[in-house]
Formats: structure tokens, sequence, C-alpha cells
């Protein structure tokens, strides 16, 4: 494990966090409140990226057999490494302007080729749509991944999401990616860790209960204990080199201790970066600490371009 950044978190994280903790009451504090949430929320919101990504970067659009998939690349770049990126916000809300950000900063920080598919979202859809429209695009993407490698990574119910394609992609018998980046993990769908009941008060933006609503209208039915959803109840041998980012206040924390002790006693290469005092998915916000955790994660891909930082 390692724990990150200075003893004390900097003005400008505290006052996000404060600002996270006023409006979670009226997001995502309970069933209810992420219901209605999920009704206001999604109205006139675009997934698509937005105009200024569109100016400092050469992104495509296409679609893959119905799935919307968008191309990021450098202008003039000479990308070696494919990055597969897949977005959280609980399976319900699809790409928003910190996804974007965070895609952005990645760029200018490395010459890299970054994939997002627009994935199926709940309730309109479940889990297994978002699988079924997913696998065939990671197969592909990863057969035809560039000389240097090929890096999933997901932030959120994201990254649960990417751990649980990586084991599904093993189940499979597919290519497995080079490294597996995963930022604020979902790891148990259920959140059954009785550890988590100590952190819900310090978690200035998650509650178990808004959690736990968003996983039920994903898995619509399913047990929350397959690995597809919670992937820390899978083979854990099988993952790719893994690397977990994860603030120590967020609710999410203990999952990730836990998934890192048991992938590293089935044998799997895995690092925990445990960012101490952070807030859950603080690498997109514009905070030093945030600065620091994006250099740690594009210096330990691959290889990175000579050209970053």
């Amino acid at each position: 494990m390692v724990l990150g950044n200075p003893p004390m978190p900097s003005i400008k994280s505290r006052l996000f966090s404060l600002l996270l903790r006023m409006t979670k009451n009226r997001h995502f504090a309970d069933g209810q409140s992420l219901r209605l949430r999920l009704e206001t929320g999604r109205h006139g919101r675009s997934s698509d990226p937005p105009k200024r990504l569109c100016e400092t970067f050469d992104v495509r659009q296409s679609d893959d057999d119905g799935l919307p998939v968008i191309e990021i690349n450098r202008k003039g770049g000479n990308p070696s490494i494919t990055l597969f990126y897949l977005y959280g916000s609980f399976h319900l809300f699809g790409m928003d302007p910190l996804h974007w950000g965070l895609v952005s900063k990645i760029l200018a920080r490395s010459d890299v080729r970054i994939i997002v598919p627009l994935y199926p979202l709940a309730p309109q859809f479940s889990w297994d749509d978002t699988y079924a429209a997913l696998m065939p695009l990671y197969e592909r993407v990863a057969g035809s991944a560039l000389q240097d490698g090929f890096v999933l990574m997901g932030d959120g119910s994201g990254a649960g999401l990417a751990a649980g394609m990586s084991l599904e992609a093993a189940h499979q018998g597919l290519s497995m990616a080079d490294q597996l980046v995963l930022l604020s993990p979902w790891l148990d769908a259920g959140l059954t860790n009785h550890r988590i009941a100590d952190m819900a008060d310090t978690d200035p933006w998650l509650s178990v209960d808004g959690a736990r609503e968003a996983a039920l209208l994903y898995a619509a039915g399913h047990d929350l204990k397959d690995y597809r959803l919670s992937p820390i109840y899978g083979n854990l041998e099988n993952l790719p080199p893994t690397r977990i980012f994860v603030g120590t206040n967020e609710i999410l924390y203990p999952d990730c201790v836990s998934f890192a002790d048991l992938a590293d006693a089935c044998g799997a290469r895995i690092e925990l970066f445990a960012e101490k005092d952070m807030f859950h998915g603080w690498m997109m916000f514009t905070i030093p600490e945030a600065r620091h955790t994006l250099d740690e994660i594009v210096h330990g891909l691959p290889r990175v371009s000579e050209d970053a930082i």
C-alpha cells in the first residue's frame, strides 16, 4: 500500500469536500434521492465530448454495432498505448464534464490513444446489456492494441466494470490488458463489508443507501455477488497487473483494501495507492492532490512518450 499526499489536505481539496457534503443530501443520500436525481438529472444531458476537447484534440466518433464509441488522440501525435476508458456515475448518468476533463488531463500528460464507449445505462438497460455491448468491442480493441500496450481504465462504477470485464475476458479466453487502472473503484456492488459503516460519516459524497439503490437498478434482479457485478468475488488470480487509486475518506476504501489483499494472496500483481484524506474521484478535480495522482497514473503506464510531463 502506498499512502500519497502530504499529511494535511490542501485548502482547495477541503473546499471541494465541503461542497460535496453540502450537495450529497440532495442527490445521493438515499434511494429516494437517487431516483429523484435520475428523473431530473438526465433531462437534456449529453455525453458528447465538449467543444473545447474537440478543438484541442483529434476526436473521432463512430458506431460499433449500435454502441457509440469516441476515440481521442493528440493532434499530430504518435501514440503507442491504447487506453480503453469506462466512466462511472453509478451506471446511471453517463459521461460528464469531470470525466471529459480526466481524459483531457491524461492526454496532456501522455501521447496515448483513448477509446471511450458510451455504454448503455440503467435502469433502461441492465448489466447484461452493458456486457453484451462492451465485450465484443473490448475483444476488437484488445486485439488491435498499439505496440506498447493495452490499458483498461475506469473510475467509480466504471472501474468496477473494468475489473469485471477483465475477469470475464479471462473466463472467455480473450486477450488480457497489459494493465488495469482502477480509480476509486466500486468492487462489491452490495457494499457488504462491515467496515463500510464506519466510513459513512467520513465520505462527503457517496452514501451506502444511494449506492445500493443504484446497484439494484443496474443488476435488475441478478445476484449482486456475480463477479461481473462485484469483481471482489471473482477469481482474482486472473487479473492483469493492476493499480488501484482510492481515497481514505471513501466508503469504497475498505473494499479496495480487501480486494488488494485477496488479489495479492492469489498471486496477482497489484498495487494499492491510498490517498490520505481524499474523497471519491478526487483525481478529476482541480486540486493539487489530483495533479500528483494523475502524474502517478501516467508515469506507471507500460510506457509514456518522451514528451510527457
